[in-house]
């Protein structure tokens, strides 16, 4: 075979396999970027949650407090409660996200608490958010931080301790990690700041908690009376 047409092939051969590599690292490159996406689009949407109620709320909205309503802020807890059995009395609006973090309450609460103008507002979440990654003090100031937008709007925010987790959860993750020390030190916390700021405290974590400090195997009827203890 001539030389010239053995470099021609040989060239057109390296294109040919230069082609494929930019296509194959073209295809990982729009893998990430669909990756990052749509954790972009998880942030500015999802994790939120305002889309979640956004109906409710536009029929719910008010331009001054509501004298009989109260609005039930959380995750799966409060997502899960039977509001009209226990709380028959009072127009009770449920604004329970399950699974969601503390960070993605702030974003809401204007749209889920502060613009239906209930007389009082209960926030409650979950031992989820004691992780490696969240200190403590972080979840302090966001409670403490929707306190004070609820106080600022003349709303009477009702304060809950953490339901602990259970026996058989695995508390140390990928870095060595007690969450029940947490939550311990966030619930005492949590009970001298409602204190010192004057505030309702309602102590889910004693009515459901073990002597070890574990959610109780038998306190599913303690749970059931969750209601009363805020009435």
């Amino acid at each position: 075979m001539d030389k010239k047409i053995k470099v021609i092939l040989i060239i057109s051969l390296i294109g040919n396999l230069f082609i494929i590599y930019v296509g194959y690292k073209a295809l990982g490159y729009r893998a990430h970027i669909n990756y990052f996406l749509d954790k972009y689009t998880n942030v500015v949407s999802e994790f939120s949650g305002r889309h979640v109620y956004s109906k409710d709320n536009k029929r719910l909205s008010a331009n001054q407090l509501v004298d009989n309503r109260i609005v039930f802020f959380g995750s799966q807890i409060t997502y899960g409660w039977d509001l009209n059995k226990y709380f028959p009395g009072f127009e009770t609006i449920n604004r329970g996200i399950s699974g969601q973090r503390i960070s993605g309450f702030l974003l809401r609460f204007k749209s889920d608490v502060v613009d239906l103008k209930p007389r009082a507002v209960i926030i409650e979440f979950s031992s989820y958010n004691f992780r490696p990654e969240s200190t403590v003090k972080e979840i302090e100031d966001y409670i403490s931080s929707m306190a004070d937008i609820a106080r600022m709007h003349r709303i009477e925010p009702i304060l809950t301790s953490v339901i602990p987790v259970g026996r058989d959860f695995n508390a140390e993750l990928e870095t060595p990690y007690s969450v029940l020390d947490s939550l311990g030190e966030f619930n005492r916390w949590l009970q001298g700041y409602c204190r010192g700021n004057n505030l309702k405290f309602v102590d889910f974590y004693t009515t459901v908690a073990d002597s070890r400090g574990y959610f109780s195997e038998l306190s599913g009827i303690a749970l059931g009376f969750l209601g009363l203890a805020c009435s």
